[in-house]
């Protein structure tokens, strides 16, 4: 008999995790699961994505609304779980932090009820109190966490001890290089080393970082270069403005938000991750899986996809340090080919069977 398994989640808009659990449930073997998707918010981008078989509903039909997060702790838990979640199920996930996990909070069904952990520093905004918080987390049955520094930071921060385990992103490894062999509308200068990032244009992800660091190295005469930013975000007109300021808005193009990205990362020399926080960078792993180098700021996750494999540059998380690293690879090319050969042969760990094995593993309890 197939294990139903509800997956709960704030929306299926067009973010990373977003985008992994859409990987997940598209690859776990129909003859084993019956898979339901039930977000609070509708119309996400996501979604249009999700295999046939894999039900889907969600309780409003609108975009989300802002300050949902605080309006709903006025909900006890088991109001906001008996509105969320319809029918009966072996296993409840919550796959985003917040509303979602507070719901299952609020559940009295037979059901294993598991959480996950996308990023370092929980925040409490859901909860009306520390007690509710951890009162939450230890009615589960356990938390995966997507990195060993998100179960580390999680489990110095609060003492609350369930099962708990590393499962890393679910990438379709095989789509992602098909999608990459496909042309793109854009003529890449190959004259010039191409930099590409995907991802929200925003605070965390660092663009304007970036960006400032690109604009001093181009005063310093490094100009053999050219980003390209895939993603849409509160910061693009701030990313515009800080390019003109620094006079390099000829060598910055605006993507927008692509429904394939990999067939324009798939094109560049470099992939850089600039951001301030992460989870587990999916965008980095797919960078990985197209043969791509990477250089990132030390984000959680970041030793684990990379490693020592020379397929990438890890670098503080400072602005002073991305810049360092950018003129390490901008002005040595022997380094740069070097890691186009390493980024290749690291490629072929990250196989989708040994993803889904993890998650398989959790659910059931193996080791």
């Amino acid at each position: 008999m197939k294990q139903k398994i509800l997956f709960l989640i704030a929306d299926l808009g067009g973010g990373g995790a977003e985008k992994v659990l859409v990987n997940l449930v598209n690859a776990l073997p129909a003859d084993k699961y019956d898979i339901t998707i039930r977000t609070i918010f509708g119309k996400g981008v996501n979604a249009k994505f999700l295999a046939p078989h894999i039900k889907y509903s969600s309780l409003l039909p609108c975009k989300m609304i802002r300050g949902y997060v605080m309006l709903q702790k006025l909900m006890p838990r088991r109001w906001l779980y008996k509105l969320l979640v319809h029918g009966k199920y072996d296993i409840e996930i919550a796959y985003m932090m917040h509303v979602p996990t507070r719901a299952l909070g609020g559940s009295n069904s037979s059901a294993k009820k598991y959480a996950w952990s996308h990023i370092l520093h929980m925040s409490q905004i859901a909860y009306r109190n520390k007690d509710e918080f951890l009162s939450t987390y230890q009615s589960l049955d356990g938390i995966a966490f997507v990195s060993r520094d998100a179960m580390q930071d999680f489990n110095n921060s609060y003492f609350v001890h369930p099962y708990g385990r590393i499962v890393h992103n679910v990438v379709s490894s095989d789509y992602i290089r098909s999608c990459g062999k496909e042309s793109i509308p854009v003529e890449i200068d190959n004259r010039s080393i191409n930099l590409c990032s995907v991802g929200r244009l925003c605070q965390q992800k660092g663009y304007i970082r970036l960006i400032m660091s690109l604009g001093e190295l181009h005063e310093e005469g490094l100009k053999n270069w050219h980003l390209y930013l895939l993603g849409e975000g509160e910061d693009r007109d701030a990313i515009i403005e800080i390019a003109h300021k620094y006079g390099v808005s000829d060598h910055v193009t605006l993507l927008g938000f692509q429904t394939n990205p990999h067939k324009y990362v798939s094109k560049m020399d470099l992939f850089v991750c600039s951001s301030e926080t992460e989870g587990y960078s999916t965008a980095v792993t797919e960078s990985m899986i197209l043969g791509v180098p990477v250089l990132t700021t030390d984000c959680s996750g970041m030793n684990e996809i990379i490693g020592d494999s020379g397929a990438g540059i890890i670098v503080p998380n400072s602005t002073e340090s991305l810049k360092a690293g950018l003129r390490q690879v901008l002005s040595d090319n022997d380094l740069l080919d070097e890691m186009k050969i390493k980024a290749s042969e690291r490629s072929k760990i990250f196989d989708t069977q040994n993803l889904i094995a993890e998650f398989e593993n959790f659910i059931n309890g193996k080791a």
